[in-house]
């Protein structure tokens, strides 16, 4: 996938969490564009940071909703990504800038994976219940995604 575009190849069927996954594909080109240029890329890595936080917050919910058995496995993955993103963060507010120039690939190599695993099953979950049919009330949690 080339960083820049947004693909919909991360969508799962579940229409506020393929407008989340969309809408991560764009940060992420930013950050990598902002990273790319050279400049300061703080307000673009806490964009990334501030978009991850909701869209794992939307999952869970939905997760919560399906009691899933891979619940907790999936929610760990998400706590691992945003340790990941502090961590860069931090270092970038010190001036290494070398984590943050990966960020953005690392986290769609780990997409690419973790939207047709974990979130894929999720959505099969949903489905089976009924209750993607509730993940539409949750879009007003979303605001414009």
């Amino acid at each position: 996938m080339s960083i820049g575009s947004v693909s919909g190849r991360y969508a799962v069927g579940i229409a506020t969490v393929d407008a989340l996954h969309e809408e991560c594909e764009s940060v992420l080109a930013r950050l990598h564009a902002a990273v790319a240029s050279g400049g300061d890329a703080s307000a673009e890595l806490a964009a990334v940071h501030d978009h991850l936080v909701r869209h794992f917050e939307h999952e869970e919910l939905l997760l919560m909703r399906s009691a899933a058995p891979s619940c907790a496995c999936h929610m760990r993955e998400h706590a691992s990504v945003l340790e990941v993103m502090v961590e860069v963060r931090r270092r970038y507010a010190e001036g290494d800038r070398a984590p943050a120039a990966r960020l953005a690939e690392a986290i769609f190599e780990w997409l690419d994976t973790h939207a047709h695993s974990m979130d894929a099953a999720l959505a099969q979950d949903l489905h089976a219940l009924g209750a993607d049919r509730d993940a539409k009330d949750s879009d007003r949690s979303l605001g414009a995604a």
